[in-house]
């Protein structure tokens, strides 16, 4: 689970040429689904417009950067006739208000939570009427409807914030849900169990993919030189100016949180 400041400003890595190709400048929602449907990505060439990459082809979303197979993964937005048309309908949830079905002031959203496997919105955080603290945060099964100007939730909904969002989104939309599906695609096939094996297969693809872009991205950078000084907060000289990456200098780099600054001020 990411909430959505957590992805928004994160590099964009190219698995296959091991480097950053942008960064995430939004999410794009489809109210219909209540899920992400695309990454808009601001690359070298912010001039021609932004790019846009559909959530099926991001391969993983870690705390270093958001993977992609390779630069072709990003399209113009105006290559993209539905993102364009999400685009229009302007669903930004952070800030906007939240309603009862009844009609009912309940707060404002504070941010909202993504399932990175799915794409789906697990929930949002509520920020209490006359509050300014997040209290809880809102599960989908209680949200109604995702819309431009306000978030309408089931009555109560206030009674049944969770603090993790985690358990709640994996016993419905894995349980129930999941499962309802699977009945109807499949109506001989096995129910699932918390213990499912594609669950499991899921959770360790990306960090597969993150380990495999870091050894590639090592490889990239090993031999180029450094085109600024890299001083970490504690005042340690990491690289300086002209010179030239060697295996001591990444693992300095990744001990003093200057890796990404490190790999952004390089050429050949």
């Amino acid at each position: 689970m990411k909430k959505s400041q957590q992805i928004l400003g994160l590099p964009v890595l190219s698995i296959e040429e091991g480097k950053q190709i942008g960064a995430v400048k939004h999410l794009v929602l489809s109210p219909e689904n209540g899920a992400v449907k695309y990454i808009l990505v601001e690359d070298d060439a912010w001039y021609s417009g932004f790019k846009a990459v559909p959530f099926e082809k991001v391969l993983g979303i870690g705390e270093f950067g958001l993977t992609v197979e390779s630069r072709s993964s990003l399209s113009a937005v105006t290559d993209m006739p539905e993102a364009v048309e999400l685009l229009k309908k302007d669903i930004r949830l952070p800030g906007i208000r939240v309603l009862s079905k009844k009609g009912r002031l309940v707060g404002t959203v504070g941010d909202f939570i993504v399932d990175e496997r799915t794409a789906e919105i697990a929930g949002c955080q509520l920020i209490p009427a006359g509050g300014e603290k997040t209290a809880g945060v809102i599960p989908r099964k209680l949200i109604l409807t995702f819309g431009r100007d306000f978030l309408v939730v089931e009555e109560g909904t206030e009674s049944m914030l969770v603090s993790d969002v985690q358990e709640t989104f994996q016993n419905n939309a894995y349980g129930e849900e999941a499962g309802r599906d699977r009945l109807e695609a499949h109506p001989d096939a096995p129910a699932a169990t918390a213990q499912s094996t594609p669950v499991a297969e899921n959770k360790e693809q990306p960090l597969d993919v993150l380990e495999h872009f870091e050894e590639q991205q090592r490889k990239y950078i090993l031999g180029k030189k450094v085109t600024m000084r890299i001083v970490a907060d504690s005042g340690e000289v990491i690289a300086e100016e002209g010179s030239i990456v060697t295996d001591e200098m990444i693992e300095r780099a990744k001990a003093t949180n200057t890796y990404l600054r490190l790999t952004l001020n390089i050429r050949d």
